[in-house]
């Protein structure tokens, strides 16, 4: 793992779009407090409020990043509210942003060194508005983080259990007998849908004798499968694939899968197994 000490980076994901200033404006304030950082765009276009898909975005990502990156997140739909702001070591990477279930991936996965509520003024800038934490709080939080690292955890506010912080009901695929239920958890700007079932559940995917996929909603049933999306012919039919964010999805090649099968973000989907 790279190490960011000597050009820290800051990772921005937020749900504001790129139409207004907001996302300059939270890159101004950043670079104002650490003027040798890199700021990456993870993405801007997390569906607006939609927790739950920044989570797994996030969650899908983080792990690319070089150890002490901090990744300054908004998708705060409860901005202004009781809902805490916090910042969360852990594994070799700091996260700021909402206590709302955004990082709920990140504390299944990684062990969490320490949680703080950013109660700490002296961290924020001086005027704090009630409905743009991202750039009065978030961002310089994560300026300081990146400036200063694990050091300053303490002094941003109020420490916090991490076992206490929000986690989403993310929904994880069952195993029944020969099926596995599962939703679809993504879709991404190609129209691939992303299920909630990891590879590491089915790694024998391409090997069985017969893999189908089924959504009950819309009464479409997949039963072909493809290591990449070359191959096979170029005929409209959507397929089954392991996707690079380490999910099985469904694709059509050069087509959307979305609409083809008429699904959308959180569509149930089954998964029948034969091994005979």
């Amino acid at each position: 793992m790279v190490n960011a000490s000597t050009y820290p980076v800051v990772a921005l994901m937020t749900d504001f779009g790129t139409g207004e200033a907001d996302i300059g404006v939270m890159k101004g304030v950043i670079a104002g407090i650490t003027p040798d950082v890199q700021i990456v765009d993870l993405t801007h276009d997390i569906p607006p409020q939609r927790v739950a898909s920044g989570a797994w975005v996030l969650g899908a990502s983080y792990r690319y990043f070089p150890a002490n990156t901090v990744f300054v997140c908004v998708v705060d739909p409860g901005v202004g509210s009781s809902r805490g702001a916090i910042a969360l070591y852990a594994g070799e990477w700091f996260f700021v942003g909402p206590d709302n279930g955004l990082f709920s991936y990140i504390l299944a996965e990684q062990q969490a060194h320490a949680a703080v509520l950013l109660s700490n003024p002296a961290y924020h800038l001086r005027h704090v508005s009630a409905t743009f934490h991202g750039r009065d709080i978030f961002s310089p939080v994560g300026a300081h983080l990146a400036r200063e690292g694990s050091a300053i955890m303490g002094d941003l506010g109020t420490a916090i259990d991490p076992t206490n912080l929000k986690r989403l009901a993310t929904g994880q695929p069952a195993w029944h007998d020969s099926t596995i239920d599962a939703h679809i958890i993504h879709v991404d700007n190609f129209g691939n849908l992303i299920t909630s079932i990891p590879l590491t559940m089915l790694p024998d995917l391409f090997d069985l004798p017969q893999v189908r996929a089924s959504f009950p909603v819309q009464a479409k049933t997949i039963d072909e499968r493809r290591r990449f999306f070359a191959d096979g012919a170029e005929d409209g039919r959507p397929f089954i694939y392991g996707d690079s964010s380490g999910y099985i999805a469904i694709a059509v090649r050069n087509g959307n899968a979305a609409q083809t099968v008429g699904a959308a973000y959180g569509d149930a989907i089954t998964f029948v197994i034969s091994s005979k």
